[in-house]
């Protein structure tokens, strides 16, 4: 069930109110799963899950499509309707004796699949999933997010990086018979090592108004940067346990990229500022071991020993907003038509409110984030209210009248 947050855009001469909703996102390689030596690892995984809360889950490294079936049950039995796409095993050079493939499991109250694709690229599919966002009340919307998920080749070398950058120019070429202004979401492991690789380079080029960006815009990166380690996702061991990469946290191989249109705050679906992280990495743990980072400003140790054992990778989480327009009120109403007068405005203090009727009238304060400050019901022809306990900025006041019938808002500056 999506949950709503009320809140109000200042628009030229007037405000419009929103529900917003949102959507947790998590990209998640997840080491040759549910293969390797490692035990119990959906255990492992299920707590990772549980803690997150992802409504869309982004796979790699899967190995069979059991896999991808028992970790959709297991966000059935946490969460509730759970959908995966469809298992298709790698297309892609066919001779390869490596084998791996991406996919995505989905919360069916927010999504409903309408296509999935296997892109053919050089070394390994892209997969590709076209999903319709769903109204509060489950109907569809018009609103598609076209998600892909991705797993570039590994390793150094210049052919590899070479090899990366073929596989990316797939990846645009897809993207470019999209229609403009999608809303693109591109999550994976894409082992790249630094900032000027080919194949970054290229993802982040102008594609007309399907341009991708990286939410957390910090180009600086790699292992000759000492800033910035908080985005390195590789790898949670200095030493390679019975399965996967070590050599401690030094590579920034993970990512979710977002197209132009979820970087607009202004549309339907965007992105939430500073909810992108590598989940479990503050920065504290530069070429050691996961379970040595601090848990200051982070999560739990024992979530970071989950995270320890469950994979090489850390996974990428990123929320999206969505906004919903319910109403929209002009707030430059003549005094004749308003439900209250407000004095003084631009206030201190207090206010005084004179209701402009005979009925009782409902107010309630919100600040700009949509939080609900005051709430009161005004029986009187005059009510005077104390704001001391609000702080200086800008305030929206909704009134409502007593058969709920008539609604007005008005603009509250708080000066002192």
């Amino acid at each position: 069930m999506k949950k709503y947050l009320i809140f109000f855009l200042l628009v030229m001469g007037g405000t419009s109110l929103f529900a917003q909703g949102e959507i947790k996102i998590m990209s998640y390689n997840l080491l040759i799963y549910p293969e390797g030596e490692m035990v119990n690892r959906i255990d492992t995984l299920s707590e990772i899950l549980e803690f997150y809360e992802p409504d869309l889950l982004l796979l790699q490294e899967l190995r069979s499509e059991q896999g991808l079936q028992d970790i959709r049950q297991e966000l059935n039995t946490l969460f509730g309707d759970y959908r995966a796409g469809t298992y298709v095993p790698q297309i892609s050079n066919p001779s390869s004796s490596w084998r791996l493939q991406q996919n995505l499991i989905f919360n069916e109250s927010l999504f409903e699949l309408v296509s999935e694709q296997a892109i053919e690229t050089p070394h390994r599919d892209i997969n590709y999933f076209q999903l319709r966002i769903l109204e509060e009340d489950g109907t569809p919307s018009t609103e598609l997010l076209h998600t892909y998920v991705v797993h570039l080749k590994s390793s150094q070398g210049s052919s590899n990086e070479q090899l990366r950058r073929s596989m990316a120019q797939v990846l645009i070429n897809h993207i470019s018979l999209l229609p403009p202004q999608s809303n693109i979401i591109v999550g994976g492991d894409f082992n790249v090592y630094h900032g000027g690789e080919p194949a970054y380079q290229l993802l982040l080029n102008t594609n007309g108004t399907n341009t991708l960006y990286d939410p957390i815009d910090m180009p600086e990166w790699g292992s000759t940067y000492f800033s910035n380690r908080e985005i390195f996702t590789q790898s949670t061991r200095l030493s390679s346990l019975e399965d996967g990469a070590g050599g401690g946290m030094d590579d920034r191989f993970d990512f979710i990229l977002l197209s132009d249109q979820l970087m607009n705050p202004n549309t339907k679906l965007a992105y939430q500022a500073e909810s992108y992280e590598a989940l479990g990495n503050n920065g504290t743990c530069y070429n050691r071991d996961l379970i040595e980072c601090s848990t200051e400003d982070n999560v739990s140790f024992e979530l970071l020993s989950l995270l320890y054992h469950m994979s090489d990778h850390l996974p990428i989480v990123l929320s999206l907003d969505i906004n919903e327009v319910v109403s929209t009120v002009d707030l430059s109403l003549s005094p004749e038509n308003q439900l209250i007068t407000i004095s003084p405005n631009p206030a201190n203090t207090q206010i005084d409110l004179v209701r402009n009727g005979i009925q009782p009238i409902d107010l309630r304060i919100f600040n700009m984030q949509g939080k609900l400050m005051i709430q009161q019901q005004l029986l009187e022809t005059t009510t005077t209210i104390d704001i001391t306990n609000l702080s200086q900025g800008l305030y929206i006041l909704q009134t409502t009248n007593k058969d709920a019938d008539v609604f007005d808002a008005a603009k509250l500056l708080i000066q002192r």
